[in-house]
């Protein structure tokens, strides 16, 4: 599974319009990095379908075992996306960018299918 990417788009059919995507990155081992961008207009479930979505084809397509999800600190509505999708938070990691991420953690043969 090493090297593999997917990315698709989030779309409102009622209008016809763009409101996020989702993005799943292999990472070593089992796991995956789950990353959503949702409009800030868009309504809740369009969050928790970003996510639901990625999660069940992680499991379902790339075989993995484990979803990881980092957020900037402080973003309160990915924090609140992940524990509804979930994960636990495992700790804090340095981005790239000297900011801090919430790193969360979702064991895939812990959730119902």
């Amino acid at each position: 599974m090493m090297g593999s990417l997917r990315h698709w788009g989030i779309w409102s059919l009622e209008p016809d319009v763009l409101v996020g995507g989702v993005e799943l990155r292999s990472l070593e081992s089992d796991e995956v990095n789950l990353s959503y961008l949702v409009s800030r207009t868009a309504a809740t479930r369009f969050r928790l379908a970003s996510g639901t979505t990625g999660i069940e084809y992680a499991r379902t397509s790339l075989s993995a075992q484990a979803v990881v999800i980092k957020m900037l600190a402080g973003n309160e509505a990915s924090r609140n996306l992940a524990l509804a999708l979930g994960a636990h938070y495992v700790g804090d990691a340095p981005s790239d960018g000297g900011a801090t991420f919430n790193v969360f953690k979702l064991r895939l043969d812990d959730t119902p299918r």
